[in-house]
């Protein structure tokens, strides 16, 4: 009977614990590296997520804004102190000499218009100093608003189209149906003298088709003095004042833009022959470098003249922006930020003129501010006619 109660208190032996603390181990190990990788593979899709949220919203606001350029002022508009005219779009390509572009579009709100009766003068000696309408609503003081007359035109290819001279102006006072203009600041003059083309043609025009409407205005750009938080702005007066840029968002490395201009009306004759951008029309052309700051600027030829209409005409705007991630990863960063480029054509295609960037192997002190750190990178390429600036082109 004591043999028999001996052989029933026998458990495991040291060596066989050990090896089964070794298995549970192994095991518990194993597990824990699978939820590591699934969680930092969980974080990195949360971090990519983000990005493309961002990144949508972003090409959002800014494309919604290009599709409205141009309206009511296609052939561009003047301002206070300007000698000649600021087209409705205007692309300064590498602003800041840091690689980013700068892009600025201009229209009319249609959401406050009415129409002109009169002005106080038509003669161009008298300054400019209000004007009347028969609809005020929608309008108040300060407002900045853009004065157009419309005519029609033959242009040099035989079409008949509709052309615009535009001002711009602030609203100092809304009396009913009388607005004075503001004749001081930012906005104005002593005589509005911009505004003088757009009077002496209501004068003359028949019929008389003079509107006002409020001034939009936007500027996108990078923030040149603080690269080291990759900020997107926008400009509330596109970029005509100095000191109002607001931020928009984070960790935007890069801002490129590629336009398509129709350009059978250039008085240059630069359609004579093609570019090399990807297709084999000589009239409707890509750029993607510092010719579009050439193409959307415009001078009268003769002092305050009628727009002549003999410039290109921009047909489609496309905006290429990157965005990286801003927080810690816990997986590899890019190797490279994205390329916008076609090194064939490098200022004649449709998507821009930076080439990528290589980062792995490279050291932070050696990175450009905005590109130091292990990131993700994501970027987006989104196009849009300029359908208020060349229809039927």
């Amino acid at each position: 009977m004591r043999a028999r109660g001996r052989r029933h208190r026998a458990g495991f032996t040291i060596i066989e614990l050990m090896i089964s603390l070794v298995i549970s181990s192994l095991l518990v190990g194993m597990i824990l590296s699978i939820f590591t990788r699934m969680s930092t593979a969980y974080r990195t899709q949360q971090h990519v997520a983000e990005l493309q949220q961002v990144l949508t919203a972003a090409q959002g606001v800014i494309q919604r804004d290009v599709r409205q350029a141009g309206f009511q002022l296609p052939d561009g508009f003047r301002t206070v102190g300007a000698t000649g005219v600021h087209a409705a779009v205007e692309i300064s390509d590498n602003a800041s000499g840091l690689g980013p572009d700068e892009l600025h579009v201009f229209s009319a709100d249609p959401s406050a218009v009415a129409r002109v009766v009169g002005f106080n003068s038509t003669d161009l000696a008298d300054p400019f100093t209000q004007f009347t309408v028969d609809n005020q609503d929608r309008f108040q003081a300060n407002d900045l608003v853009v004065i157009a007359n419309s005519r029609p035109d033959v242009t040099s290819d035989g079409i008949v189209t509709v052309r615009f001279e535009a001002c711009v102006a602030q609203l100092q006072q809304v009396a009913g149906p009388t607005f004075i203009v503001r004749t001081g600041g930012s906005w104005g003059d002593g005589a509005n003298a911009q505004c003088n083309l757009v009077r002496s043609k209501h004068a003359t025009t028949t019929p008389t088709t003079t509107m006002v409407y409020r001034f939009k205005a936007r500027g996108y750009r990078i923030d040149p003095a603080r690269r080291d938080l990759a900020v997107l702005q926008m400009s509330p007066s596109g970029g005509l004042l100095a000191n109002d840029w607001q931020d928009l968002g984070i960790g935007f490395t890069d801002l490129q833009v590629a336009s398509r201009w129709y350009e059978s009306e250039d008085v240059t004759a630069r359609a004579t022959t093609d570019t090399p951008d990807p297709d084999t029309d000589p009239i409707r052309d890509w750029y993607s470098g510092a010719d579009q700051a050439a193409l959307s600027a415009f001078t009268p030829t003769v002092g305050n003249a009628a727009l002549s209409g003999q410039r290109p005409l921009v047909m489609e705007v496309r905006v290429s922006l990157a965005v990286r991630t801003t927080s810690r990863l816990d997986t590899v960063g890019a190797a490279a930020t994205p390329a916008f480029i076609d090194p064939t054509r490098v200022d004649n295609n449709d998507v821009g003129n930076r080439a990528a960037v290589p980062l792995a192997g490279v050291p932070d002190a050696s990175r450009p501010p905005e590109l130091r750190g292990d990131a993700l990178y994501r970027y987006s390429t989104v196009g849009s006619d300029t359908r208020n600036l060349s229809v039927g082109r």
